[in-house]
């Protein structure tokens, strides 16, 4: 006989959520199944059993606040400062 489901209820900010669903799809999990593998490891461990992070996620790895998204991906489109281009042109020399 198979046991009843029940549902586990939190309040969080609508940008913590989106921050989590977008953690969660690209672990290539839904929120629901990241939530039930902790349930679970919590549980087995005894409480906080891990840290799960993506590799860019790692300490001191420089996070875009997602208020300035769209000005960084437009400024992608803009043209190469004549500077940042004599810089990607000119042959170093390396020495030892």
């Amino acid at each position: 006989m198979a046991t009843a489901a029940v549902s586990l209820n939190t309040k969080i900010s609508p940008e913590e959520k989106a921050e989590f669903t977008r953690t969660a799809e690209a672990l290539g999990l839904t929120p629901s199944a990241a939530i039930k593998i902790f349930v679970r490891m919590f549980n087995d461990c005894g409480g906080f059993p891990f840290e799960v992070r993506r590799k860019d996620r790692a300490e001191g790895a420089l996070r875009l606040d997602p208020s300035h998204f769209d000005a960084f991906a437009n400024a992608l489109d803009e043209p190469m400062p004549s500077q940042a281009q004599a810089l990607l042109a000119k042959d170093f020399e390396w020495s030892e």
